[in-house]
């Protein structure tokens, strides 16, 4: 990797610690709903989804006429602004606004992180950029989570907001080392006739599976604590959130480390590797909704971490290979759209179909999840061994 490579592969990784930003004041929910009686605490998390999916809908389209630059520092200083700003206000509608402005910022990043890898590096270079990235997304998360905890508990409510202070180092290694590469239509240089971007079948392919895994990919995070507090921690709600948050935070801490693996594991895997991806994810779930005990949770959440990992780098790295260079940006935008689709309509389904297997939703969650990533897997893994199988034979 030259030494150019180098810094555009930090400068991803600085930001990319924020793509996860939504839930960085998760751990002082508790805290922030004590002073905020009455009101839906949970729209703090839940409303910046809606300026994300929007946003990523139209980031790979100003890709073309904005330098990818100005875009993620436009990004970085939404989510340092609507990330902050709740911190000198009192008013609930007020900071509901911030949020607003801070999804600008979430969605910015999460699209043009993963457009900058598939754009600046290719072949394993690739797959190894993308796996630290999920990398950096992942620790991002847990650092958040866990400091924001500590942060309300001894600086109020508003302290977990400065959790979000961690951007100003996003923003200064984004402006050292990021290069101000030209428009995507003006690459070319001259008066040659700009490329057209066009999207593949298979680009609009990657990105239905992501909205598909992520019908069930976010149970985990919306269910883990009632799950607690209703089959192991029964008796000590406080107890139950706090498990809660410590499950969340080795889910991190698994695709943390999974990214750092990633390159090995598809180098022997190749096309195999989503498949194997969503398994562990059919593990990692099963585990969780039957476990009776910390330990047995703690594994599931962290193999969950490892499963979210595997499939983020897979489908992007897929979506990247699937369009012409250009048209990368937009292909991401596309399957980040339907990344958060997915997301904000996942406790929806999830729930609903749950309801089918019976009374026990916290637990039914998670047999629905597993049930939908084996049937994922299934078809993924025979996809992947039969691609394995036929680029020795077309060598």
């Amino acid at each position: 990797m030259g030494q150019d490579n180098k810094k555009i592969a930090l400068s991803i990784y600085s930001f990319s610690i924020l793509m996860m930003g939504v839930i960085a004041i998760a751990g002082g929910m508790g805290v922030i709903a004590q002073n905020f009686p009455g009101k839906d605490i949970n729209a703090l998390i839940a409303l910046p989804s809606i300026p994300i999916i929007i946003v990523t809908i139209v980031a790979g389209k100003l890709q073309e006429y904005i330098p990818i630059k100005v875009l993620v520092v436009i990004g970085i200083l939404c989510f340092i602004v609507g990330g902050i700003l709740p911190v000198f206000m009192t008013d609930f509608s007020t900071i509901l606004i911030m949020r607003v402005i801070f999804g600008v910022g979430v969605g910015l990043s999460q699209t043009l992180s993963s457009a900058l890898v598939g754009m600046h590096f290719e072949g394993a270079e690739r797959q190894k950029v993308m796996g630290l990235q999920t990398s950096a997304q992942m620790i991002g998360a847990a650092v958040m989570m866990f400091a924001s905890g500590y942060l309300a508990r001894f600086g109020g409510w508003s302290g977990a907001f400065y959790v979000h202070l961690l951007a100003i180092v996003s923003l200064i290694v984004v402006l050292l080392c990021l290069p101000m590469d030209k428009p995507l239509r003006n690459q070319k240089g001259g008066n040659a006739p700009a490329e057209k971007v066009k999207l593949t079948g298979a680009a609009a392919g990657w990105a239905v599976t992501l909205t598909i895994f992520f019908f069930a990919g976010m149970v985990l995070a919306q269910f883990l604590s009632l799950y607690i507090g209703t089959h192991i921690i029964t008796d000590d709600p406080g107890a139950a959130a706090a498990v809660s948050g410590w499950g969340t935070m080795i889910f991190a801490i698994g695709g943390f480390l999974m990214g750092l693996l990633y390159g090995k594991l598809n180098s022997a895997a190749k096309n195999a590797t989503l498949g194997i991806g969503l398994f562990v994810g059919v593990a990692a779930y099963l585990i969780v909704g039957f476990s009776a005990t910390v330990p047995v949770m703690i594994i599931g959440s962290f193999l969950y971490g490892a499963c979210v990992s595997i499939v983020m780098a897979s489908v992007m790295t897929a979506t990247a290979m699937s369009v012409s260079p250009i048209a990368i940006p937009l292909a991401i935008a596309l399957t980040t759209c339907g990344q958060n689709i997915g997301s904000y309509i996942c406790p929806y389904i999830s729930t609903a179909v749950a309801g089918l297997f019976g009374e026990d939703i916290t637990r039914n969650v998670f047999i629905f999840g597993a049930i939908l990533f084996a049937v994922m897997g299934v078809i993924t893994l025979i996809w992947g061994v039969a691609q394995n199988a036929r680029k020795p034979a077309e060598a």
